[in-house]
This record gives C-alpha cells, structure tokens and sequence, in this order.
C-alpha cells in the first residue's frame, strides 16, 4: 500500500498526540487509503529537535518551519504549534503544495483566519482541523439523534468546558498565558472546542453578551524567576447566545474551576427530548425521550444511558465493547483526515469551520472588553 509522509510542525504535548495518532491508524482502523509515516519533525529550537529525532527515531529534524514545508516527502503538514505561529505555517505548507491539518483555533485573528482561506483555495491544497470532539463516539450518537428528531425544536443548549491547573498563583506564566501568543484564555483555549460542538451538532448561533475575569493578574515570568509579569488573558469566561429559533444558550469556560480535570459538559432540551453529554464519562450518552409513556413509579420516563463506548462503525478495528479514552477521538479525527486527504467524504471541521470559530472568539472578545 501507498504510504503518505507526515510532517509536524510543533512537538509539545499536542504534536506528540497527533503524530501518535496519526502512526496509529494502521493498528485501529482496516482499509487505510495509505499508510501514515511520520517524515519529518519541526521544534522551536536545535536542541530540542534532536531530542526528539533521539526519542521518536524520525530521521528529519529542523527547528525551521521552512525546511520542514520544504521537504519532498513529506505530503501532510500537521500545525501544533503555539497560536500565533499558525498563520506562516499554513501559509509556508500551503505555497509547498502540502495538505494542511491545523490544530485549534484557526488563527490569532479573523483577518489571518481569512488570509489562510485565501492562500489555501489558491494553492487547492487539502486542509483539516482537529476538533476530535466531533469524533466521540457519544457525540457521533447524539448527532444521528438530533439529525433524527428526537429532541425536536430545541428549547435550551449548555456548555460547559472545566479545568482547573491555573489556579495556583505561583504557575509560571506559559505561553497559553501571554495574549501576543495565544489571542486570548480559556475562551479560546476551551470555547473554541465547545463552540464548534455546538455549531456541528445544532448550527447558527447569534451571541447576545459575553463576560470574562482574570482571577490572578500577575504571575512570575518562569519558574526561574519571582518577577513578575501581567496577565492579560481570560481565566474564565461566559458567553450567552441564541439559536436561530431564538432559544438561548450558554457557553461557559474556566481554567479556575476547582475540582475538575477535563470536563466538558453539554446538555441540549427540547420539545419531544435531551441529551447529556460529560466528557469525564466519556463512554454513555443520556438520552431522554419525552414521547416515552409516564405512569406510576415514573413509567417508562427518564435518562437512558446508551453504551457509546468504541462503537464505531467498520473499518474500526477494536472491538466496540472497550471503554473509551481521550486520545481515541483524534485517532479518529486523523483518520477522518486522512480520509478527505484520499479525496473521500469527510465529517471534519473545514477551514470554514475555523473561520466560524474565529468570528465567535473576536465578537465575543469584543462584548468582554478584551480586545
């Protein structure tokens, strides 16, 4: 079989998921249009990309985005870097011919958001983002259910996306923590994964107010260091919306929220039915289905919890009785990728999906103040 080179422009905590994800579609999935190899690996400085070629064994390692976009092998270019470095690197992967698979959000702003559209329809270069929380196997059931009409007209969306490791004051400050690097906090670090969510599962949504706080407003400027710096991103942040029905929504996020690791929640009312959905338990959805009969002792009525689990459809390899883990959904979003890539029906976020994303984190940044 054909095999497709992989280059991954970022090798943090995400590169290392998506190139681990992408290595892993051969063991998960049968039928593969080719077989993935990662190529190439680009960090930020030369020492760290030889360690990475001493650990993971890749024969290509740069600290220059140009030389990685520059190799002939490679034919995927796989952007994990920090946000602000985005926008050259799809543009330098696309102008190279590559097919471009972007990790979250799009861009620092919508005017990159709309240049990277511009340079990647000129170029007819393929590209993709990897908002895995489309591919739980949960979400793919409620899709099929809302699609269905089991909720019928919709009443009423949450969301909520939870962590809670800022909240120690003596945290360094990181780059998800400086606004020339990140464009923003929590909202766009986890309201971008929930806006998304709800605009695949429901569509439009027009927003009404948004509210954000930074809770600690100075930090040390490393760990090597008591000086210290402003903080000037969002800690938590609250965005409320209406559908196109007018029913409202909730989008709220904290990296504050004591207790929680990744939880990310989302419930959806509606006339004939709900769903519920936590990320901490990642393997049921609850459905409610209020056309079931209600009687003594409550009848038939109440939240069934359906055993999503590893149920994917052929040409899913793992047995579907397994419990479910985090990284499972961006095995499936690269395989998803690697399907469009193949020029075959994709599900995946589209660059359009970006731009959405982008107009949400700028409108909702300008009713914060935190422009």
């Amino acid at each position: 079989m054909k095999k497709v080179g992989i280059g991954i422009a970022g090798f943090g905590f995400i590169g290392n998921i998506h190139a681990f994800a992408f290595q892993s579609l051969p063991y998960y999935y049968a039928n593969l249009p080719y077989i993935p190899e990662i190529r190439g690996i680009c960090t930020s400085r030369p020492d760290t990309a030889i360690q990475a070629q001493q650990e993971t064994g890749v024969s290509f390692v740069t600290s220059s985005i140009d030389e990685l976009c520059n190799q002939k092998d490679i034919d995927i270019i796989v952007v994990a870097l920090p946000n602000a470095y985005h926008l050259k690197a799809v543009i330098k992967a696309a102008e190279n011919g590559k097919a471009i698979y972007c990790d979250k959000p799009l861009a620092m702003k919508l005017d990159e958001a709309l240049e990277m559209k511009r340079v990647v329809l000129k170029n007819q270069v393929v590209f993709g983002m990897s908002f895995q929380n489309r591919f739980v196997a949960a979400i793919l059931r409620a899709k099929q259910l809302i699609d269905n009409g089991l909720i019928g007209e919709i009443y009423r969306v949450r969301g909520d996306y939870l962590h809670s490791g800022y909240g120690d004051p003596s945290r360094p400050m990181s780059w998800r923590l400086r606004k020339e690097i990140a464009g923003g906090g929590a909202l766009v670090d986890l309201g971008s994964h929930l806006f998304d969510l709800i605009y695949y599962l429901i569509g439009n949504t027009t927003i009404i107010n948004a509210q954000g706080r930074t809770f600690i407003a100075k930090r040390p400027k490393s760990a090597q260091t008591q000086d210290l710096e402003n903080v000037y991103v969002d800690d938590w942040a609250q965005v409320d919306f209406v559908l196109d029905n007018q029913s409202p929504g909730t989008i709220e996020v904290s990296r504050y929220a004591t207790g929680s690791c990744d939880e990310m929640r989302l419930e959806i009312e509606g006339r004939y039915g709900a769903i519920r959905f936590n990320s901490m338990q990642p393997n049921f959805l609850e459905v409610f289905d209020a056309r079931k009969m209600s009687g003594a002792y409550g009848g038939e009525r109440g939240f069934q919890k359906i055993e999503s689990v590893q149920q994917y459809p052929y040409p899913n390899r793992i047995p579907g009785k397994f419990a479910v883990g985090w990284v499972r959904s961006h095995i499936a979003c690269a395989h998803d990728f690697l399907q469009k890539f193949a020029g075959k029906p994709s599900i995946g976020a589209t660059i359009d999906d970006g731009i959405k994303v982008q107009e949400f984190l700028e409108d909702s940044y300008r009713l914060m103040g935190y422009e």
